[in-house]
């Protein structure tokens, strides 16, 4: 699979977003109304995006207007350019100072608010793995050495783009200056 596919087809991109962005305006269009919104404000793309994202398959884009052809491939590579090719990663690090910490949820399916937020030292992790929420959507985890585990990103991940999340959670972890991956 390659995850990069629409940085070289912008257009079939585009044509991607526009459709969804006519789904988007059929499902929540009374709403977007009401509130002011408008789905060319990225903020409220992207947080219509993620509502709808875990129900992506190639049926779903072959019923938009007009209709989309996507392979489950083509989907998580809509996905990973759709957020950047983040996957909701945080870590922070302290100038000068060696530690550095990894934003984590101790109940995976709640809201990362609250009591239910953790900062994990990173020195203390000992086992990266994943999660499973609903069909084909998955989290990533981290366990630490007193066998105590976290979710640690805050999307929803195609199975498709695990391992690059996995990449990126590396990459979050051999960072010395910390922030979103």
């Amino acid at each position: 699979m390659d995850i990069n596919y629409y940085d070289e087809h912008q257009e079939e991109f585009e044509a991607v977003k526009l459709a969804l962005k006519g789904e988007m305006e059929r499902i929540w269009g009374s709403m977007l109304k009401e509130r002011g919104d408008n789905l060319d404000d990225e903020a409220t793309y992207l947080d219509l995006f993620e509502e709808l994202q875990y129900n992506f398959s190639p049926s779903s884009f072959s019923k938009l207007s007009p209709a989309q052809e996507l392979d489950k491939d083509k989907i998580a590579a809509f996905v990973a350019r759709t957020r950047g090719y983040k996957h909701g990663i945080t870590i922070k690090c302290r100038p000068g100072r060696p530690q550095k910490w990894l934003k984590g949820r101790i109940k995976p399916l709640e809201d990362a608010e609250g009591t239910n937020l953790c900062w994990i030292d990173t020195a203390t992790i000992g086992h990266i793995g994943a999660g499973q929420q609903f069909d084909d959507q998955y989290y990533l985890t981290v366990t630490t050495q007193t066998g105590q585990s976290y979710r640690v990103n805050e999307l929803r991940l195609p199975g498709r783009l695990l391992e690059a999340a996995q990449e990126s959670l590396f990459r979050a972890l051999d960072s010395t200056t910390g922030g979103n991956f």
